[in-house]
């Protein structure tokens, strides 16, 4: 009750001048996740009055409509179910600064807002295949660290602790894996950690920057996904770009150019360009994606790429869901099926990418899985894959996966 008399006395406050900071706060994209959000508990009843009728039709709101909006239906939370609530949390996160200039303070809100963040994931894992190549038995624990130096900028560390269940001895990296043993590292004894990413990020000039070491994986990540140190720069709008300069872990020299542009509701189109230099030979990339969430909680994703390199150097993918699995929310679950056809000179990889792209490289055929959430906070995932080496297509390659992850 008294949650709702606070949220209801900062409304009447504020709704007399929110129409002139209205005019002035900035527009929420129409494509954002929050406009479908809020119609939702719109239609259940959680948002009702002024604020449910700024979201009949599909007029574009400001972020202060937003907080309005979220405001009324933290005021009818205790009413709410799990999946509502998970919403209603999602929101008021987002629309943070809005929802508190509206003199609404909730406890919940302020825990998730503190100065340093601790979040991640324990993942068991186990992956069967026709032979030994791809089987891998272990258990993984990644967690981030996030410290709110300010409204904008931010420090993030990510770090990662791995140990092979089948191979106790191998050492607790997570780049320590079933494809690869110490030797082939360089390294006569165990490695006991990995820092995945350390960076300082926030915004200057009007472009988002971030210094340090980060993932770098853009249009998808079909022909990159590793780790940069380095820095970045994105800016724009309706048409983002983001520029990138540093070294991969093997010392290799990278620079890369993203456009992302937002071409309808729901829809996203991504094109990039990289290059890739080590002891004096350059490698360039074009790669080139779209997403878009279609009728039915249908989200169809498809990618290209193409190396200079000699020969096979195309690659393709094209991925179809069927809703989304959401830890928050008990129940939830998604079915996806893919198809893709990568040959490893189309893409970039080293030994240090190795152990999260090797079911991707060199492999041409399907996919199909699903995702289920048992429990709050966790997330079953089950998976086969069957097909061929993408290069000379002549090796049979079918994968199982059986994985169950837990976040805090």
């Amino acid at each position: 009750m008294k949650k709702r008399w606070v949220v209801t006395l900062a409304l009447a406050l504020t709704l007399g001048f929110t129409g002139v900071a209205c005019a002035a706060a900035a527009d929420v994209p129409a494509n954002h996740w929050a406009y479908g959000a809020v119609k939702k508990l719109v239609a259940e009843g959680i948002i009702e009055g002024d604020a449910a009728g700024r979201f009949n039709g599909d007029k574009t709101l400001t972020r202060y409509e937003f907080a309005i909006a979220v405001a009324k239906a933290m005021a009818k939370e205790e009413k709410a179910n799990d999946e509502q609530r998970a919403l209603i949390d999602k929101l008021a996160v987002e629309y943070r600064a809005e929802i508190e200039k509206l003199g609404v303070r909730v406890r919940n809100l302020e825990d998730k807002t503190n100065a340093i963040q601790l979040s991640g994931v324990d993942r068991i894992r186990y992956d069967e295949s026709n032979g030994t190549k791809y089987d891998d038995l272990h258990f993984n624990i990644d967690f981030t660290i996030t410290y709110k130096i300010d409204e904008d900028w931010k420090i993030l560390t990510e770090g990662e602790w791995q140990r092979q269940l089948d191979r106790p001895g191998d050492g607790d990296s997570a780049g320590m894996n079933a494809l690869t043993d110490k030797s082939s590292w360089g390294m006569n004894s165990a490695v006991n950690s990995q820092m995945e990413q350390l960076y300082v990020a926030g915004p200057v000039a009007g472009s988002d920057v971030k210094v340090g070491k980060y993932s770098y994986n853009p249009v998808y990540g079909l022909t990159f996904d590793t780790k940069v140190t380095g820095g970045e720069v994105s800016f724009g709008k309706v048409v983002k770009a983001t520029l990138t300069t540093g070294k991969t872990d093997d010392d290799y020299k990278l620079n890369g150019a993203e456009l992302a542009w937002v071409a309808g509701k729901g829809t996203q189109v991504r094109m990039g360009y990289q290059t890739v230099e080590s002891a004096g030979v350059k490698t360039k990339f074009h790669n080139v994606g779209f997403d878009s969430r279609m009728v039915n909680d249908f989200h169809f994703t498809a990618v290209a790429a193409k190396s200079n390199r000699n020969n096979n150097n195309k690659a393709y993918v094209a991925k179809v869901q069927y809703k989304e699995a959401d830890s928050e929310v008990v129940g939830s679950r998604d079915a996806f099926m893919s198809y893709r056809k990568v040959p490893e000179n189309a893409v970039f990889y080293t030994t240090q990418d190795l152990e999260d792209r090797i079911l991707d490289i060199d492999f041409k055929g399907v996919r199909v899985g699903f995702d289920y959430v048992p429990m709050k906070n966790t997330k079953c995932t089950v998976w086969y894959m069957t097909g061929k080496d993408a290069t000379t297509s002549t090796t049979d390659i079918k994968v199982y996966r059986g994985q169950m992850e837990f976040y805090f």
